[in-house]
This record gives structure tokens, sequence and C-alpha cells, in this order.
């Protein structure tokens, strides 16, 4: 569009130092007037030049202005023969917030069918001078320019898809923080709106439902005013009607009024009833002057249920009645809400606003059983909030006059105990997004689509990809119809040097990567480090890749760019990269200790705690440092409100280190090293040390097996190490067997390893298929062989590629159908996609389908699988919707895994087909097993295909570069590792528990300036050994001054003064140490590491037992420092000498999660108990599973347990 130097063909719009004569009309509304006014600024801000109002458009340069309603505009336009007929409809009317910017002799018109179309062509003029709409949010720099041109025949014509366009500030406490800082309205407020409304109108977005858990819309008068000014639509979300806020503003309003005995429960007729409708009422009357939506029906204060207590209990209903009763009367509500707007706004104008109605959770059933709704309400349809749509509106719905909306999700607030949300970055990739808005706009769903982004930041890129794709979906060509082109067209528009391309390449990888488990969700060893080979590593592999190349696109920037583009597209790879890195050292950690490589153990330890480390330098630099601190309090996602991300995984360091050998473990954790001739032509094995000290080796390969080659024969091993054998031309030496010595010079011992070349197998040269080697054949779906179309389909449908969506990476193919309905018709004769496979043995195999998650909660998720001209079976998923079959593990691992049994297969080559059955399901990936294997996360990698050999990734291990990302934090991050504020201590008190349902609450914190000493830091021998338990003194331990002291590791003595007891139902599990943030970071926390386990019955769980001497008898304060993530891991018993307290005394009644404490360490103070004088057994018993204790405290006092600096062992003496 612009040009930086005139030419004979381009009209000179600006010159620095110029003025720049404007017409814009004294009856614009405000809306336009701001718009304007922000232009002026923005053209001054580009080439210096100055904006002057000019009194009639003959003297002007560009002319601005709304068609509708202004006749002489209107007439002078059609004058001057400025193209209007672009902005009409086929009825003759003006198309809704469309705007044509148009040169004609030497002036630039900017014409908007109305308010918004008017200023979209002003901001779209703005970013196409070099303005980005994320000037303000992200800091990119305005681009500036001498000399501003467009051609001299310029002329574009744009307009919205979708109707309604927005955004909902959801779960936004961080942004609320940010305000309290740096706004003067100690909230979010008219300060804050005012960017965030600026914002949306430069994205060409209209719509808003504004925050709603920090404070209400309502309260400040002024926030509803400024929309209006501005030309922003305000609603409310599915849980507010009429634009109430209620969490916030319920309450406060019937204190104000003096009512009490009132309920949020339509249900209860007379004065309860009244008084809810005056409340809707007051809220009309306040907004009857603006344009905004209005939310009917009704759901409990902030997102619970439809209370219905005359229902409820109503015991002459049975189940089905009060369910109808249930229905009959949301549509009650729904009617008085209508008469309300009809009494207030009046009838023409209520039959013309947008009102909305959100079938959401308990509503939907209430919806689906006949809801009487108004025919001009807009339906808006949301998805299980981890983006997958579940379900579209049905041909009837599509009819309706209110027409249909979405709600979808870029981050989330999850249920409670469920550890589901993700609020720290999104990952969702933007092909998912795009792909999921897009079958939504065919299937009807235009009318409003709104987004939630959190607290806003760090959504940057997602929240404008959502934006831009409800304002292109009708349109052939647009930035949206492909996610890569997207990312290559936004870096390129907000930063120099063309890097878009790159970054797109960059992005694709992060997300689909990063998704198939998101930072938020990681937990221990998701991904396996020995199931054919090691597919964590190679994920890292991937994300290291991108972090190199990401980060060298940052630096190539000039300096006033690297800010904004981390914010806007690197910061989120940086989170990836070390929470990966963090989880995966950890996992390793917990796999060395389980070999006995204890020095790699406490390696690994410290590796984990310094990605950790470096991800809080990241989080000080973006809140404290980037940007001058504008920023800070807007991105703190290790602590509440809102719930944290995933922390700490678990790291068990070595109790003790010494004497010990070699040993040796297999790729695959097999016995031999296996190569297929069209398999990996690479894999390892690991040399690690069991003892202390160094072990010098060499590995001898046998004479005449020229045809291996080792990554290394020869060197030195303190921790443990990764050795490489690669096969040349297994081709060539199909059959062979050799042998590798590995020799351990330390103790003078050896360990032989067998490698094996397997026999050849005849596969036709001229078949390209997939070729089965190491026991499978893996398929992306994307490589099929054969794409046939339905023998007797009448409507066009098939399966379509849809690129950069499978799960971990390329495409993923997608069922589709014009008529959006499932195909009937024998299974045989539908679309179907074949995949040609060779099969070294013959037997009946399993097949694993990956699929991909897409829900039909009205419907099915069918596909059919057949094998060359077999009958082909049809297969279903029960996972249609959020809560049913596997959902919640499919959206944990970005898909689910389905296994079906095919019929026994000769060997030799086959064709294996999935049929098309419902329309949008999506397939990653498909495996069929041919020996026995363990599964992995990922899969295999993929199989030979069309003669390209299986790709080969070396040592699958992470290489980190600790200089370079040292280097990072120091010099961009510009924040050493002392800088970084230490992790408030937390305290759930009693007071806590006495308010534990108010979901917001915070516990009680104190900060810490100092961690304690690092006890278990430097304990080796000045041989290397190491004795972690002779560190735990010996005896009981003696209360002094009411108080008794102990660490949870102690148990790990197993002496008659702390011992463990493992669980008496025949598992024989135990509590186990792992690493703990006490002691200086060095300290121990205790726990049961298997996962979902629960033990109902305290007899039979596992203990841990501490023998303790009171001398002080009386009423004890007992406070348990823990951790849990999900309330599967938040409960334990206490026993004193044997007798096991009942749960109803702990004062969280046997439960411990709260959002709150989710995630990290806190005190709790779990119960009260009585303890006479004398020897007492004192005992935590395991109740769930994964619940970690690190620290015991008894008191008397009402003092809090100390942080760690203050902290003191009781003393301990032997009986």
């Amino acid at each position: 569009m612009k040009s930086h130097q005139g030419t004979q063909n381009e009209f000179e719009l600006l010159k620095r130092n110029h003025t720049v004569p404007v017409f814009v009309s004294e009856m614009e509304n405000s809306a336009v007037h701001l718009a304007f006014c922000n232009l002026m600024r923005d053209i001054d801000w580009v080439c210096g030049c100055k904006l002057v109002r000019a009194k009639e458009m003959d003297q002007s340069s560009i002319v601005i202005g709304t068609i509708t309603d202004n006749e002489l505009l209107l007439a002078y336009l059609q004058d001057k023969g400025v193209s209007l007929k672009k902005l009409v409809l086929e009825d003759g009317s003006y198309r809704w917030e469309a705007f044509l910017q148009e040169v004609i002799d030497g002036v630039l018109y900017i014409i908007g069918t109305d308010r918004r179309g008017t200023i979209f062509g002003i901001y779209d003029l703005c970013e196409a001078m070099g303005v980005s709409p994320w000037y303000y949010w992200a800091d990119v720099p305005v681009k500036t320019c001498d000399v501003f041109c467009l051609p001299l025949d310029f002329s574009k014509a744009d307009w919205p898809a979708v109707q309604y366009r927005g955004i909902f500030l959801n779960d936004e406490e961080e942004l609320d923080d940010w305000a309290k800082i740096h706004t003067q309205d100690d909230t979010i407020g008219p300060d804050a709106y005012q960017s965030i409304f600026e914002l949306l109108l430069r994205l060409k977005a209209n719509f808003i439902w504004p925050a709603m858990h920090v404070n209400y819309f309502n309260e400040n008068p002024e926030n509803g005013a400024l929309a209006e000014r501005m030309g922003i639509v305000v609603g409310t979300s599915h849980c507010d009607m009429l634009l109430r806020s209620n969490q916030n503003e319920w309450e406060p309003w019937l204190a104000a009024k003096g009512y009490d005995d009132v309920s949020y429960d339509y249900s209860i007729e007379g004065r309860n009833r009244e008084i809810l409708q005056e409340y809707w009422r007051e809220s009309v009357e306040k907004n009857k002057n603006y344009e905004v939506c209005y939310t009917v029906g009704m759901r409990g204060i902030h997102d619970s249920g439809f209370h219905t207590q005359s229902i409820d209990e109503d015991n002459s209903m049975s189940k089905e009645e009060r369910a109808k009763a249930k229905s009959s009367l949301l549509g009650k509500v729904i009617q008085d809400q209508k008469q309300i707007l009809k009494d207030v706004i009046g009838e023409s104008k209520e039959n013309a606003s947008l009102r909305t109605f959100i079938p959401y959770k308990e509503v939907l059933e209430l919806y689906d059983r006949g809801l009487d709704l108004p025919e001009g309400v807009t339906l808006i349809w949301a998805n299980d909030n981890f983006g997958h749509m579940r379900r579209y509106p049905n041909e009837k719905e599509r009819q309706r006059s209110g027409g249909n909306g979405l709600y979808y999700h870029s981050s989330y607030w999850a249920a409670p105990g469920t550890a589901m949300s993700y609020l720290f970055i999104n990952s969702i990739p933007l092909a998912h997004t795009g792909n999921e808005l897009k079958k939504s706009y065919e299937s009807g769903i235009r009318k409003l689509w709104i987004l939630n982004v959190g607290g806003l930041k760090p959504l940057e890129q997602d929240m404008e990809f959502f934006l831009r794709s409800g304002w292109e979906a009708s349109k052939e060509e647009g930035m949206t119809k492909n996610a890569s082109q997207f990312v290559e067209s936004w870096i390129n528009a907000n930063f120099s040097g063309n890097h878009g391309s790159e970054a797109a390449e960059i992005y694709e990888t992060f997300a689909q990567v990063t998704n198939v488990r998101k930072i938020e969700h990681m937990q221990s060893n998701v991904f396996s480090q020995t199931v054919l080979g090691d597919e964590a590593g190679r994920r890292l592999m991937r994300l290291e890749d991108v972090f190199r190349r990401g980060n060298a696109i940052m630096y190539s920037l000039p300096v006033q760019e690297r800010v904004a583009f981390f914010q806007m597209f690197l910061m989120k790879i940086h989170a990836s990269y070390y929470t990966n890195h963090e989880f995966y050292f950890a996992d390793r950690n917990t796999l060395s200790y389980e070999r006995g490589n204890m020095q790699a153990a406490d390696l690994y330890v410290e590796l984990s705690v310094k990605m950790a480390d470096y991800k809080r330098r990241m989080l000080h630099f973006y809140n404290a440092k980037m940007s001058e601190g504008k920023w800070n309090g807007i991105l703190t996602p290790e602590s509440f409100p809102p719930p944290p991300t995933a922390l700490y995984p678990a790291r068990k360091p070595a109790l003790k280190i010494a004497q010990g050998g070699m040993r040796i473990d297999l790729w695959n954790e097999e016995t031999t090293l296996r190569f297929s001739i069209h398999g990996q032509k690479q894999k390892w094995f690991e040399i690690g040390n069991q003892g202390k000290g160094t072990i010098p080796f060499t590995i001898e390969v046998m004479e005449d097996a020229d045809w291996i080659i080792l990554s290394e024969s020869e060197g030195s091993i303190q921790t443990e190490k990764r050795i490489l054998v690669s096969v040349i031309d297994p081709y060539k030496h199909a059959g062979k067997t050799a042998q590798l010595t590995v020799r351990n010079h330390k103790d003078m011992t050896s360990v032989p390893i067998k490698v094996q070349v397997e026999e050849g197998v005849n596969v036709p040269e001229t078949f390209y298929g997939h070729i089965e080697a190491d026991g499978y054949v893996s398929i992306p779906a994307a490589s099929y062989d054969h794409n046939v179309p339905g023998v007797d389909s009448t409507d066009k449908s098939g399966w379509v590629a849809i690129p950069g969506m499978a799960r971990y990476e390329g495409a993923a193919m997608m069922a589709w159908s014009g008529e959006l309905r499932p195909l009937a018709g024998e299974l045989k004769n539908h679309p179907y996609l074949g995949y040609d496979i060779f099969l070294k043995e013959a037997g009946q195999f399993t097949l694993e389908i990956h699929r991909f998650l897409t829900l039909n909660s009205t419907g099915n998720i069918r596909f059919g699988i057949g094998v060359d001209d077999t009958a082909p079976i049809l297969v279903e998923s029960e996972t249609r919707d959020e809560w049913l079959g596997a959902w919640q593990e499919a959206v944990f691992n970005n898909g689910e895994k389905m296994r079906v049994e095919l019929p026994y297969l000769a060997s030799g080559i086959h064709v294996l087909k999935i049929y098309m059955v419902d329309p949008y399901v999506t397939i990653n990936k498909f495996v069929i097993y041919t020996k026995e294997q363990k599964t992995s996360n990922l899969g295999p990698i993929s199989s030979e295909h069309h003669h390209r050999l299986v790709t080969d990734h070396g040592l699958e291990s992470s290489t980190v570069n600790w200089n370079e990302v040292e280097q990072l934090c120091n010099q961009f991050y510009e924040t050493g590792e002392h800088e970084v504020p230490l992790p408030v201590v937390l305290y759930a008190t009693r007071d806590f528990y006495a308010t534990i349902d108010e979901i917001f609450l915070k516990c009680f914190d104190v900060p810490q300036t100092t961690l304690g000493d690092k006890r278990y830091a430097n304990i080796c021998d000045a041989d290397g050994t190491k004795d972690v338990i002779k560190e735990f003194g010996a005896g009981m331990f003696i209360e002094s001054n009411g108080i008794v002291a102990i660490e949870a590791e102690y148990a790990l003595e197993n002496s008659e003064n702390a011992y463990l007891t493992s669980s008496k139902d025949g598992t024989a599990i135990h509590w186990s140490h792992l690493q703990a943030e006490t002691n200086g970071r060095t300290g121990f926390a205790m726990h049961v590491s298997e996962p979902g386990r629960q033990w109902d019955n305290p007899d039979i769980a596992p203990a841990m037992h501490y023998k303790i001497n009171i001398t002080n008898s009386g009423l004890y304060h007992i406070w348990i420092l823990v951790r849990h993530h999900n309330d599967q891991s938040d409960s334990c018993y206490l026993s004193l000498d044997g007798v096991v307290r009942p749960l109803s005394e702990q004062l969280g009644k046997g439960t411990l999660h709260t959002y709150n404490t989710a995630q990290v360490y806190y005190w709790c103070l779990l119960s009260d108990l009585e303890l006479p004088s004398g020897v007492h057994l004192f005992s935590i018993l395991a109740r769930k599973s994964q619940l970690r204790v690190d620290r015991i405290y008894m008191t008397q006092g009402s003092e809090l347990p100390p942080v760690d600096a203050l902290w003191t062992d009781s003393i301990r003496k032997q009986s």
C-alpha cells in the first residue's frame, strides 16, 4: 500500500514537516473524532506531519466521513465519483462496518458506512503507515518515513464477515495487579479500558465482555460512557444477565438497597423474584443510551449452576418433572427479561438490540429440552475451553433471525481440582484455532465471535489472529486463511528484516511440539526417555532449535525492536524451553536414581533447578525491567491468582554414593541392539557410573565389524554417557551379528553388547509405501497413498489436509462434508484414505489410531477401518463431549489414542484404509504394532515411505548451550540470579479454612529475603562418598517450649525413632523422598510417587512414623509443609500412638486442595491434637498419593511456623 519515495504514478499523501489539511465533519460521532485524534498523533509519529482541520471538503487532502444520515457528504462523494457502490449490498443497503479508502484527484477519501466503518478505515491507514495496533500493549516501535505515498488509482473497500468480534477479559487478576500499579483507577477501569478499547478498534474488533473477577463494569459509570464514546459494544458472559456482573455486584447492590433474605433464585416467587427484576431493570436503565449487548437467561453467581430451590425441594416431582419445570422456569426468566427491555428501551429498540443466550453447562440441557427462546436472540456456542467446539447449530438453529455466535478460549481457569487451567501462555496452534473457526463459520456461526484472552498479555498473537479471522472469514483471501501465512505477514508487518517466513516455521514447530502437553499441564514422566529411543530428548531437540533460531532473529533486529519481538513472539518459546527442560532433567534424575547412577541423579537435580531459575529470571525481566517496568505485575504465573502453572517436578537426589560399578542400558531397554534394513540406522546405549569418582572406559568393536561406527570409543564417566551406535548400509550387512565390549578400567570388568542386523526382506523395488521395521509401521495421516472419493456420494465430501495442525508435527487429515452431516450408505462406498504398507511378518496386529480431538456433543465420532478388500469395521469414540470418554486425558495429551485389532494379515503388501463417516473427524497418525511394545506418549517415529529413509536423530538428547542461556539472562534479561525475589511463604491458617469456599481468597504470606543454609549441598567426603541419612541425627524428637519441629525425611532412617511402613494391600507401596525448596533448596520432602492411588482404609496405607517426647502436655496445632497439584493428591491421615484420627478433625475435612494452594509448597494448619506428656508415636499416613510432606511443626502457641532461614529442628535424644 505504501511507498517511501514518490513516483509519477503515486500520490504523495504525507511528507515530513509538511501540513496536511483534513476534513472531518462536526456531525461525526465522538468515536470517529477520537479515532481522528489518534490519526493526527500517528501521522506526527510516522513522519512529523501536522494535520490541520479544514472547514471545507474541497480544501482537504484527506476527507473522512460516515455516509449514514449525512446527505451533504453523500452528495459530495457522488459528485466526486467516489466508488460508493463497493459498500452496497445487493438489496441496496450499506454493508455493516464497511469502509472505503480511495484516491481521486489528489484527495484520499476514508468513508465508512457507520461510525465503526469510518474508524476502521482510519486505523487501517494508521497501520499501513507503520503504527502497529500493538504500539502500546506490546511496545512495537512506530516505523518512520519521510514520505508516505499511495497509488494514484488506490481504492480499497473492506468489511467484516462476522458482525461482532471481540474479547473477554477473564481470569484477569494479573491485569488488575498491573492496573493497580500503573493507572489512577487502582483497578481495571477507564484508564486501562481506554487503551484496550483503542487496541480492539485498531484490530477491527467491536465487542467486549469486560473484567468480572476483580470488579464490576457498572461500578464506575465512566466505563460504559467511555465504551460508548469510543464505539465499543459491551456485553456480559454466560452467567451475568442484562449487563450485571453478579460476582461483585449482587451483594453490594443488596446492601445498598437494604435488602436481606434475598436469594439469586428465580424459582422463589413474590418479593424475591420482584427484587431480581428490579436488579436487572436498573442495569438496563443505566445502559439504555449505549450500544450494548444484553445476555438473557440465568445461571448462578460466578459460573455456578441455575439455582431453583423451589423446584429442588418439591418432593412431589419426579426427576423428569423437575427438569421440565426448570426448563419452563428458564423460559419464564427470558420472557420477563424481554419485558424489562421493552419497558425500558421500547419494543422497536428491544427487537433491534443484540441479545444473546449462552447454552452453557447445565443450561444447555434445559435448552435442549425445548426452551422457549425468542427468535431474535443470538445463540452463543462454547468450545470445551481447550479449543474444541462442542457442537454446531443444526439446520433449524441456522435459520434463526438472531443468528449464532461462539465463545472460544485461548486461556482458561479450570474446574477445581482438575489441574487443567492454562493461564501462562497459549500453545494451541493457530492452525488448530483457524480450523475450528472455519468450521464454525461454514456451520452458520457468523453473528458474534468472542475470545477469552485472560488478562490480555501475553496472548497478542492469538488475539489478533482470532479477531482478524472474524473479519476475513467470508473472503477468498486473507492473512488468516493459512496460519503460517498469518505469522509471516504479522511478523513482517511489526518488525524489520523480513524475518516472517522463518518466524512462521519457528512458530509452527513451537506450537505443535509444546501443545502435545501444555507447559501448564506438565507432570513427571509424561514423555518416555527409554521406549523406542528417547522421545523426550527428541522433543527437546526441536525446542532447542526454535529457541536458538528465535533468539537469532531477536538479536538481528534493531535494539529498539527486540523487546516488542520478545513480548509478541519469543517469550512463549522461552517459557516452553525452560519448563520442558526443567521437567526433562527432573525425569532424567529419577530415571538415573532408579538405575543407581547416583552422581548423575544429583547432576540432573541441579540442571532441573537451574532451568526453573532461568524461567524466573525471564519472568523478573518481563515484569520488573522490560520496557522500564511498564508491565510490572502483569505476568506472574507462579503465584495465585489466577492458578499457577506447573511447578516443582519430582526430583530425587542421591541419599548415598559409595563404591559401585558400571551399568549399561540399551536403546528401548533391550538386551541386543537390533537394526532393521528399513528402520533406524542409529541407536544408542548408555554407560552409568553407580558409584563415586570416575570410571575410565573403552569400547572395543570385534574384528570384521567395520560396518559399525561409535560416537566415541574411550573416555571417562563421572555421571553417565550415551554412546551412539551407527550401522553403515544395513542392507549390505543384513543378517550380520557383532559384539561390542565395554571395559571398566577402574575395576577391570567388562560388559558385552550384541549388535545385530536383521535378515533382509524382499520388498519390491516398485513399492513406495510404508515399510515395517523395529516392530511397527508408523504412518503420519497426511502421508497417504490414495485419497479415494465416495462411490455413491452425492454431496461434496472427503478427506482434506490441515497443515500445521497435527499432534507434534505435520498436517492432520480431516473428514469434510459440504452437507454438514454424516454420510449414509454402505461404509465401503464412503470416501477413504489408503496407506500402502509392507509387513515383514504375518500375524494379527494392533492398530493404534492417534485421533486429533474433535467433539460432537449431539452426534457421533465415527470412521471406518479396513484392510485391502475386507469389509471395513465401524470405529466410534466415546469422547464426543467434555467429560465423556477419555476427554480429560485427551485434553492433557492433545489427542486421543484408539486401538483396533486388525484381521490376520499375511506378510507382504497391504492397503490400510480409513473411511469417512462423520464430518470433522480428524486423524494425526496410525501405528501398527507387529511386536509387543511399551507405548509412549508420541508413538514411534515415522516409517520409511516413498523410499525416504527413516529419520535418525543421533543421540536424541538435550544439547543445552549453558553459556548461551546464561548470556541471554545476563545481557537481554539483564537479570542476575540474585535479583529474583524469593517466593513468599504461604500459610493456610484457621481463618483460611473458615473461608475456603471463597475461591479468590489468598493465603496469608510472609516474604523471604534469604533461605536457610544449604544443609545437604556439600556433604560428600573427600573421596566422593555421600551419606545423607547420617546427617539426620538420632533419637526421639524432644518437645521444647511447646514446640516439636521435624523434617519429614527423617523417616528414611528406618530407626526405632523414625521409620517407614509400606502399604498392606499387597502393593508394598511406600513413601519416598524428593528434593524440596527448604534447607536452601537442598532439602527433602516425602511423597508416595505412584499417581492416582487412594487409601480409604488408613490401616493399610503406607505411613511415616516419628517418636516424640512431650513434656508440656496440652492442645497442639499440627502444621505440615505440603505440596499438591490437584484434588487427587491432597489428603493424608494423622495417627497418634496407632490410633488414626478421623478426617473430620482436620480443618479441611480431609481435603486440602484450593486454587490458592495448588502446585506450590505451603504451610497447612492441618489439625489440632491433644498430646499428653510422655513418649508418643506420631504418624502421617497416605490417603492420596503424590501429596508431598516436607516439614512437621507442632505448637501450643499461635505463632506461624518459621520460614526456612529461621527453621530449627527439635533436639533428638536417645531413650
